[in-house]
């Protein structure tokens, strides 16, 4: 049992015998990017985590705030489920010594899925006045140009010569680990880079507007950071247990994405290579989305999921078929079997010892209609709708500091193997790109000797 003597959970930065509990000050600093002021499609912005000596982060209450500004030649539309981190494409955090930390290709997508399984009220309120997501975040939003079945109703525009503020919590690693960060320690200067998305993905023009196209810019860039500085008799202490050669791990959960194509008129059996090497695999998410509408000013670009009429599906883990017996997806036959494969993806994203977790896909018509339609498992893509249904699988075997499945090895695959339909499915949609986001253990290692950070996973 804990008592005031002992260091407190977010202060054990290593397996080591417990210090006297620190006096801490809290104090905030904001970090603004050291390339510039304003930045557009395809740019990067680095911002520097400028920490005061000795002092420690406590990343899991920082946030990124920055203005978005439309640039475009008319109104647009922000995306229903995440709306202005839509224009963050890649994330990275890059050490002091240029040692990569992290990275999150289509950064955008992965919060969307993050997004669309929680509860509706959450994302149309918390979510709508952090980030600017729709107040009808359910909606299946379109996913082919010019479809005149588009509800945009709910979702946030932004006017021709207008902005809007974006404050954003990182779902990040390196920004969610299980201790406080002790960047006042480490060489160098450890920096966030975001890798901004096209035009065409941040916005979507509505179908009155199709004679226009978007762009943007995002301005006054600013990452909030919360600063905890030690006595200085602490931070002697800490300096000489480093001092001693003791590495300092901090331990969190990162996602690493890979990415296949299907191809356009795919139908019936479909075997799919995607390639990693982490160690400790906790969970699989594959999300399917139709190439063409990545780039497209009119379409879904970063939330728009398609299930391909796929009616069954599982993966070969390191030359083994996990599940032994396919996942079941029926969407619209045999009593519309969509169960399994939430219950599945619950698994996958720890939700399943929580009943308070929900899912963006019931949403009300234009009409109020009492009760509303169903977009989890989508069953009338060609018509230009899209869902919120992912294709997902848990790997961890235990509850330990690692976990899951070690793919690390040379000649352990990792393959997606699904049955797909024909008109609802590639068919309709066009080629399809598979992002496959790998949940995995990550150790954050700083080295008491060189005050170098790493990571490991």
């Amino acid at each position: 049992m804990e008592d005031n003597s002992t260091t407190p959970m977010e202060m054990r930065l290593s397996e080591v015998p417990g210090m006297p509990s620190p006096e801490l000050e809290l104090t905030y600093t904001t970090a603004i990017p050291m390339n510039g002021s304003t930045f557009t499609e395809n740019q990067e912005v680095r911002i520097g985590l400028n920490v005061p000596q000795d002092a420690m982060v406590d990343l899991k209450r920082a946030y990124l705030k920055y203005k978005l500004n439309n640039t475009g030649q008319g109104g647009a539309f922000l995306d229903p489920l995440v709306g202005g981190v839509s224009v963050i494409q890649n994330w990275r955090v890059i050490g002091g010594t240029g040692a990569l930390l992290e990275e999150v290709i289509n950064y955008n997508t992965f919060y969307a899925v993050m997004n669309s399984y929680k509860n509706k009220d959450v994302v149309s309120t918390v979510h709508n006045l952090y980030e600017g997501a729709s107040k009808n975040p359910a909606v299946g939003l379109k996913v082919n140009a010019n479809n005149t079945n588009a509800e945009m109703g709910g979702c946030v525009s932004i006017t021709n010569g207008q902005s809007k503020v974006i404050t954003h919590r990182p779902q990040s690693a390196f920004f969610n680990a299980d201790r406080y960060m002790p960047l006042g320690y480490t060489q160098g200067l450890t920096y966030i880079s975001l890798t901004l998305a096209q035009n065409a993905t941040a916005f979507i023009i509505s179908n009155e507007n199709n004679a226009n196209t978007s762009s943007y810019s995002i301005s006054e860039v600013e990452l909030h950071l919360p600063i905890l500085k030690p006595s200085f008799e602490f931070a002697n202490m800490f300096r000489s247990a480093m001092s001693s050669g003791i590495p300092i791990q901090i331990h969190s959960v990162g996602v690493q994405n890979t990415q296949q194509a299907m191809p356009n008129g795919a139908t019936g059996e479909q075997t799919l290579t995607f390639s990693t090497r982490k160690r400790s695999v906790k969970s699989l998410v594959n999300v399917l989305r139709p190439s063409a509408n990545i780039t497209v000013d009119e379409r879904n670009s970063v939330s728009g999921f398609v299930n391909a009429d796929t009616t069954e599906y599982n993966f070969s883990v390191g030359g083994m078929r996990i599940p032994a017996q396919r996942i079941k997806v029926q969407a619209n036959i045999n009593g519309n079997d969509m169960g399994e494969l939430l219950a599945n993806t619950q698994l996958a994203l720890g939700h399943y010892s929580s009943d308070l977790r929900g899912i963006c896909s019931i949403h009300t018509t234009d009409t109020m209609i009492t009760g509303g339609n169903e977009e989890y498992l989508n069953d009338s893509e060609h018509d230009g709708k899209c869902g919120k249904a992912v294709f997902a699988l848990d790997l961890e075997s235990y509850n330990s500091a690692f976990a899951g499945k070690n793919l690390a090895g040379q000649g352990l695959p990792l393959v997606y193997h699904a049955q797909v339909g024909g008109t609802e499915g590639a068919q309709a949609n066009g080629a399809l790109q598979l992002d496959l986001y790998v949940i995995h253990d990550v150790v954050y290692v700083l080295d008491g000797i060189t005050g170098v950070i790493t990571a490991n996973s």
